[in-house]
């Protein structure tokens, strides 16, 4: 990833994404002007930051951007696997409709997603122009939303796996995520024993490697042309946010693009 700074936000683009056919930005956590464990560029409105410093954060982050804020769409979050397509800009007041995937092949919509250890999985068709943004936690992994992601996209827009570049965002890493034995049983019994190689087991527990399962999904839907950012959000507290590494208390970064 490229690294680039602005008004004192801090943010990040994929080098296998067409600057001249899109926009596109990993937000760090810098530059913001949210508070204690949320500082400072906190772009969540559901984890106890101030409301006020939330809009003045996201209002920032557009400016510098080169988008209006009134051009957003995001959705609610749940850890499953539903793809959205938005032909609009969410309008203010109106709910978040829940998914995990949201996609547009209309210049005029900004898609907007919140991390906080969670894989960021950035698609871009060039050929059939179509953008998107899928949040991949260890449920939707399991879910195989990478997948689901370019099945949708297919359908809908007529993509081919073969022309999509995908970049994984900052997440939490193969060293630092640790889960339970029962994430473990519930891979092996959704993708059988290659669901093996994802985990290891060290001294202190079971780690899971997000990384390398969200690629394999992807691989396995026919995408060649993947860049992983392999930057630790749990590793990297000064840059972005950790929910595991901070223990619930703590903000979330954004991922926005949009096509030209």
């Amino acid at each position: 990833m490229r690294q680039f700074q602005q008004d004192g936000l801090v943010y990040y683009k994929f080098d296998n994404f067409d600057d001249d056919a899109l926009d596109h930005a990993i937000f760090s956590r810098k530059g913001g002007s949210s508070k204690g464990p949320y500082a400072s560029l906190n772009l969540g409105g559901t984890n106890g930051d101030d409301p006020n410093a939330v809009l003045a954060n996201h209002e920032k982050l557009f400016s510098v951007f080169g988008r209006p804020y009134s051009s957003r769409f995001d959705v609610w979050q749940v850890h499953g696997k539903t793809i959205f397509f938005s032909e609009a800009p969410r309008p203010p007041g109106k709910k978040h409709l829940p998914a995990d995937g949201i996609f547009t092949d209309k210049p005029e919509v900004t898609l907007i997603m919140r991390f906080a250890d969670c894989v960021p999985l950035v698609f871009h068709d060039p050929v059939q122009k179509v953008v998107g943004i899928v949040h991949a936690g260890w449920q939707g992994t399991l879910l195989r939303i990478g997948a689901e992601a370019v099945s949708a996209i297919q359908q809908r827009y007529g993509s081919l796996a073969s022309d999509l570049s995908v970049g994984l965002g900052p997440s939490i890493c193969g060293k630092c995520y640790q889960v339970g034995e029962e994430v473990r049983q519930q891979f092996l019994k959704a993708w059988g024993a290659e669901a093996e190689q994802f985990f290891t087991k060290q001294e202190n527990g079971l780690f899971l490697d997000i990384w390398e399962a969200n690629e394999w999904v992807l691989k396995q839907a026919g995408v060649a042309q993947i860049e992983n950012s392999r930057c630790c959000t749990a590793e990297n507290l000064d840059t972005w946010y950790s929910y595991r590494k901070e223990k619930g208390i703590t903000g979330r970064f954004a991922v926005v693009i949009a096509l030209k």
